[in-house]
């Protein structure tokens, strides 16, 4: 499975809390790799055609919609695999 969410560790007000997105590492999502994408509420995420996330999100702070597309599985900038 794939999450984004708004990370509000700082209290729900935070108005410039993080957009991240985990990627669950097992079927329960007991455990997952997680990556900062921007700063932004109201995520919503599916699928693209090409098979990687594509994430739609409200940046409060000047009121902008904005959608951003993974680069990969993991919708980590600095994913490489060994």
């Amino acid at each position: 499975g794939v999450i984004s969410y708004h990370d509000a560790t700082n209290g729900a007000l935070n108005t410039n809390g993080d957009l991240k997105v985990a990627h669950c590492q097992n079927t329960a999502c007991t455990s997952a790799t997680t990556s900062t994408i921007d700063v932004g509420w109201f995520t919503s995420i599916t699928i693209g055609v090409d098979g990687l996330g594509l994430i739609s999100y409200h940046v409060v702070a000047n009121g902008v919609l904005k959608v951003a597309h993974c680069d990969n599985t993991f919708c980590s900038p600095y994913f490489r695999r060994r």
